[in-house]
């Protein structure tokens, strides 16, 4: 840090007050005694040495400043003459007895010199020199034509003035200056530090950059050129700095910044074999053009970002998580149904899912997306029926900055977007709103989007997949849901049969759920056989496999022991359910013979119990002889 700021003092007194200030300061510096005589400085050869060891700030006065200035490539800064520093040498040649006084000096800051000549009956002369030459011909100048008794001035004044005789002392910088000089470089050489750190951070974003980037000069010459431009663009560093930006760039690219726009964005244009998107933007200051700066990529560069960005949204969980392997179930109408979503996954046509709430629609979803030809894009899934239309529609087609009170800076891409190239899963979309439904419609028909806010069109490449558990034929007839884009939708449409109609799947559904629920939870539980899960079969399950989840979650958590019993269960199924039954509808035809009605009951509840003639008798607390009986009042004599 001694190195850095090095006072040069043009004569002893100087170079005595310098050191004792360096003593009473907190600024280092080193030293070296030299001034300006005839047309060299002394010791100018130490002071080269100086730089090259790492001085980076000179500090000095008079004619040592201004000759140095011209003769080094740093910085020099002036030990300033204030106003102080004349008077106390006005002071001393006057308690000499001196009255006509002349100062001769080349700082410029001598001014208001009138104040000067209020002084007592003293009579100051000032002359002031452009540079260190001037000063022998000023002093000679000044002692014929104005008679001066003494004389006050730089190293080089003085002694010029005892050549004619006449009484000379050196205008001293006092410790204030001296303590200002040094602040100001030290201030220097921070600022230095701070640029030289900012211009390297910038030179090392420009180098890790996948953009391309030129900036010129006002006169159009190039002065940065980032790795990327140079990969880009195929010429070396050495034929581009210095070369003017229209000698790099076809004249094409500068058709709206010839006509005065201050910018051209996203031109697309060919250089050789390569495609390249360029930003060509003025630099303007006070309305005046002082440079240009170019932004480009190359078109394939961009696409191969896009699927990265993609990959990368996959891995933040747009992705689809489920297989058909998960949809468990062996009744021939699951099984058809997973048939036909395997069929329509390898189309490109819009799906629409039906089925009542918990039947698994999403799980489909899931499925047909990772079968399809887009499993390997983004699964982007949205509920429909969760936000309202404004909310719906900033979700999916995305917004503008600015589009809205609270819209996010920079704005923000929609689903829509984010999807590309791969699937939209739009689950309860019997819930949107009709004026929505119209701007959905345009959507799937144009295949392309515009954010909120915005006045350009996206294009878009995504499957769409929809679910719902109305039934949207209804919602026609009742003017609830466009019948355009009803059809639009249901191309290909998946109906998901209710648990209550395909009970052969609740067991192997509830062993899966069990299995997959007790290694969560770190349990170990048992059961005999499938039979114990018997019992489950004598309930609707309303809520359907999501209802069915809830029972065999709560169970692995509430059983107590490590075995799996009817008893178990029934207890569970029992407090879930206990006031399901009593709210049942059952068809009956209604007749005078009441043992036929209690025939037709105990018949409808056989069918839901698929025949088990056990089950049902432990249900309703009779026997099988009992049971037999009511079947068959006919046959009593």
């Amino acid at each position: 840090m001694d190195n850095n700021i090095l006072l040069v003092a043009p004569y002893d007194k100087l170079e005595r007050l310098v050191r004792d200030i360096r003593d009473n300061i907190n600024v280092p510096f080193s030293i070296i005694k030299g001034n300006f005589i005839g047309k060299k400085c002394e010791k100018i050869g130490d002071i080269y040495k100086s730089i090259a060891h790492g001085t980076k700030i000179i500090v000095t006065r008079g004619g040592t400043a201004a000759y140095l200035g011209t003769k080094i490539n740093i910085p020099v800064i002036e030990i300033p003459v204030t106003s102080f520093d004349i008077l106390r040498s006005i002071s001393s040649v006057t308690n000499r007895g001196y009255k006509k006084i002349a100062v001769v000096t080349i700082s410029n800051i001598i001014y208001k010199k009138n104040y000067f000549n209020n002084i007592s009956d003293i009579n100051v002369e000032f002359e002031s020199c452009n540079n260190v030459e001037e000063i022998p011909e000023a002093v000679d100048k000044i002692i014929k034509n104005n008679k001066i008794d003494a004389l006050i001035g730089d190293v080089i004044a003085v002694l010029e003035a005892k050549k004619h005789g006449i009484y000379s002392e050196i205008l001293e910088s006092g410790q204030e200056a001296v303590v200002q000089a040094l602040n100001q470089a030290v201030r220097m050489i921070q600022y230095n530090i701070e640029e030289k750190a900012r211009v390297k951070e910038i030179e090392s974003i420009l180098n890790v950059i996948d953009e391309g980037v030129l900036t010129a000069d006002k006169d159009n010459r190039i002065s940065v050129y980032n790795k990327s431009a140079q990969k880009i663009l195929g010429y070396p560093q050495s034929e581009v700095i210095g070369n003017k930006m229209q000698n790099i760039f076809p004249v094409r690219c500068f058709e709206k910044i010839n006509k005065g726009s201050p910018i051209e964005l996203g031109k697309l244009i060919k250089l050789g074999d390569r495609r390249i998107v360029s930003n060509i933007i003025k630099i303007l200051v006070d309305n005046k053009i002082q440079g240009t700066v170019a932004i480009f990529q190359q078109v394939d560069d961009i696409q191969k970002l896009e699927l990265n960005i993609r990959k990368k949204l996959n891995e933040k969980g747009l992705v689809a998580k489920y297989n058909f392997d998960d949809i468990i179930g062996n009744s021939d109408s699951i099984m058809k149904t997973k048939s036909l979503a395997f069929k329509f996954a390898h189309s490109e046509g819009t799906i629409l899912i039906v089925g009542e709430s918990g039947t698994g629609k999403e799980l489909f979803a899931h499925s047909i997306h990772n079968v399809s030809r887009r499993k390997n894009g983004p699964f982007v899934s949205i509920n429909c029926a969760s936000l309202n239309e404004n909310l719906l529609e900033s979700e999916l087609f995305g917004y503008e900055e600015g589009a809205f009170t609270g819209a996010s800076k920079g704005g923000k891409k929609g689903l829509f977007e984010i999807a590309h190239g791969g699937t939209l899963f739009l689950d309860e979309i019997g819930e949107i709103s009709l004026n929505f439904q119209s701007r959905l419609l345009r959507v799937l028909q144009e295949r392309e989007i515009r954010r909120v806010g915005a006045e350009k069109i996206i294009p878009v490449d995504v499957r769409i997949i929809c679910a719902t558990n109305k039934n949207l034929r209804d919602e026609v007839i009742n003017k609830n849901f466009r019948e355009d884009l009803y059809y639009r939708l249901s191309v290909l449409e998946l109906r998901i049969d209710p648990l209550r109609n395909r009970k052969e799947d609740i067991i192997p559904m509830a062993i899966s759920l069990m299995e997959k629920e007790c290694a969560n939870e770190n349990r170990h539980l048992y059961w005999k056989n499938e039979d114990v899960f018997k019992c489950l079969l004598d309930y609707s399950w309303a809520g359907n496999v999501r209802e069915l989840k809830n029972f065999i979650d709560k169970l692995v958590i509430c059983n107590e022991g490590e075995e799996i019993t009817e008893k178990s269960l029934m207890e569970i199924l029992n407090y879930n359910f206990r006031d399901r039954d009593c709210n049942r509808e059952m068809k009956i035809r209604v007749s005078d013979n009441l043992k036929e009605m209690e025939s037709d009951i105990i018949y409808n509840l056989l069918k839901e119990y698929n025949g088990d003639k056990d089950r049902l008798c432990r249900k309703l607390n009779m026997s099988k002889t009992t049971l037999w009986r009511k079947l068959n009042f006919k046959n009593e004599k």
